[in-house]
């Protein structure tokens, strides 16, 4: 290995690359140790368990489609198309940017805000904390807006 320091202070195997691999990308394949690749989407992920209510997509990217939400936290967030979806419990914490709980002990839903730079909003106002919900409320994810419909609650719970 021939160790190598390019003009920018980058240093890397002047064997392996005919220059600085990180002042040019295009150098880089899959074998290389390093990598400039985004990191991919968080990927949706249905709840596990039984079904508690949902997210309704009135308008934007899936309109028409549901996430259905399950008893406990199901994270909220955008897939690399900005359409929002449901994330799994191990989702990245940049990409959560809401959680809806249902709490099967006290029969409600609460929304939280998320881990995520990017913002839920309840209506028009930002959700920066716990706000519960209980049937009709609008939500916006990105450029989406999303009706809540719960599933359990009024005499139904699982």
């Amino acid at each position: 290995m021939k160790l190598t320091k390019c003009e920018q202070g980058h240093f890397y195997d002047g064997d392996k690359y005919p220059a600085c691999p990180y002042c040019n990308t295009d150098l880089q394949t899959e074998t290389a140790i390093v990598h400039t690749s985004e990191t991919p989407a968080a990927e949706a992920a249905a709840p596990d368990g039984p079904v508690a209510g949902w997210l309704v997509v009135l308008d934007g990217p899936a309109r028409g489609r549901d996430l259905r939400l399950g008893v406990g936290r199901s994270f909220l967030g955008l897939d690399a198309a900005a359409t929002p979806v449901t994330l799994s419990p191990d989702a990245p914490l940049g990409a959560r940017q809401a959680v809806v709980v249902y709490d099967a002990r006290t029969d409600a839903f609460t929304l939280l805000p998320g881990s995520s730079q990017e913002l839920c909003y309840l209506g028009d106002r930002a959700v920066l904390e716990a706000c519960p919900l209980t049937g009709g409320e609008e939500l916006k994810l990105g450029e989406s807006t999303l009706r809540f419909v719960p599933f359990c609650g009024g005499g139904f719970h699982w």
